[in-house]
């Protein structure tokens, strides 16, 4: 007896390119290899004593819902910090907190735009933001991105060539998560010229936006766009903190009418969890003011050891990049993922193998991926120098394996 088929939807929404081969590194550690996982952005740097403190002083007898809107305390002392810091200006009109900024992203998508609508993103792009496009029902439209020059924004007649009647909105990740690349003040006015003049929102993933380096300031577009309705900023707690697993978001604008409509969307999933946000409240009003400072020198840290590790194995292209904690390597052999595969279940050095990311699933063209990696630099110095003299190691031994065959 044949099953009714699946929903379009569910046939189209694809395998997270990121998790896709944790069950092989699970079985690879399960043989006692050592996995040094660089293919997901999971920092191991410790969580603020603050947020863990918050949790023990949540004293409450029942874990009620909270609002749909979020935590005032968590809204009140999140946008005091981004005041303090940015002098954007927002309060508890601007914000709603979401499950991550995972829910803010699938929300904006649903409130800018009908399923069919397109939204402009640039190509590689944080793999997940595929995802989310395949639950809403929204089309993204890639504009490609060029490793070899370091993946550049498009210029303004490049992006509007791309602009079409069903364009409801631009997506920038900034920093750019897989790239690396941070935007300019000049690229930011640009964008938001062309969503001015064409109609369209501008959504900002900000995800990383303290994680600039090279001199860089943290920026946030809010700070260029003032009151623009047509701006939409998305935020998380995940990377700034160390606080992944917490699934705190929030959706930031000044569009009232957005914004409704977004509480709307968020009074029919009821609720974030409840004692993460006032954990979370907790904590941004007494973590220390060299949190954020020293996470960011280990990350430099970590890409500069990344980059200098990677420099030195012939053939391997690769660029520091400008923020996040992520880099694309494009490497001298024709499939990643079968690389990458071959790692976790044919290959081990002296005890241990890197998990990496195959870059395909963050191509929207994804044959411009098929020879890239995604390394997330997450690990301590010494780890990362340590993982990728293995990830050498396996290559050596890839390409001597193809050339038998």
């Amino acid at each position: 007896m044949s099953l009714p088929p699946l929903s379009h939807r569910a046939q189209k929404t694809p395998a997270s390119p990121i998790r896709r081969l944790a069950g092989l590194a699970q079985q690879a550690e399960d043989r006692g290899t050592k996995v040094y996982r660089l293919n997901i952005g999971q920092p191991d740097l410790l969580s603020p004593r603050e947020f863990l403190d918050g949790i023990s002083g949540y004293t409450e007898q029942v874990v009620a819902y909270e609002t749909s809107q979020g935590n005032k305390a968590l809204i009140d002392a999140w946008s005091a910090s981004l005041n303090a810091q940015y002098g954007i200006g927002i309060g508890e009109p601007q914000m709603l907190i979401t499950m991550g900024a995972s829910e803010a992203l699938i929300f904006t998508f649903m409130v800018c735009s009908d399923p069919g609508d397109e939204i402009l993103i640039f190509d590689p792009t944080y793999a997940n933001y595929i995802g989310f496009s395949a639950i809403s029902g929204v089309r993204l439209v890639p504009l490609p991105c060029s490793l070899e020059e370091k993946f550049p924004i498009p210029s303004r007649a490049e992006i509007e060539r791309f602009i079409s009647p069903y364009t409801r909105a631009i997506l920038l990740c900034n920093p750019n998560n897989p790239t690396g690349t941070v935007a300019t003040d000049e690229e930011l006015r640009m964008l938001l010229e062309v969503c001015r003049e064409r109609d369209l929102y501008l959504i900002v993933d900000e995800t990383y936006r303290e994680f600039v380096y090279d001199g860089r300031l943290p920026r946030c577009i809010l700070e260029l766009a003032g009151h623009d309705p047509r701006v939409v900023v998305v935020d998380s707690l995940s990377k700034r903190f160390s606080l992944c697993g917490a699934r705190i978001g929030c959706m930031i604008t000044w569009n009232e009418e957005l914004r409704r409509a977004a509480f709307h969307i968020a009074q029919a999933r009821l609720a974030a969890p409840t004692i993460e946000q006032y954990a979370a409240a907790h904590m941004i009003q007494s973590v220390p003011s060299d949190y954020v400072p020293n996470a960011h020198a280990e990350y430099l840290s970590r890409r500069n050891a990344a980059v200098e590790a990677l420099s030195k194995i012939p053939g391997v292209v690769a660029h520091a990049p400008e923020g996040g904690f992520y880099l694309l390597a494009k490497l001298p052999i024709p499939d990643a993922e079968d690389f990458a595969q071959f790692m976790l279940t044919d290959f081990s050095h002296e005890g241990a193998t890197t998990f990496v990311a195959p870059a395909a699933g963050f191509y929207m063209h994804r044959e411009a991926g098929q020879s890239t990696i995604r390394i997330a630099f997450v690990l301590k110095e010494s780890d990362t120098r340590e993982a990728i003299r293995v990830l050498a190691e396996g290559l050596t031994a890839y390409t001597q394996r193809a050339r038998n065959r």
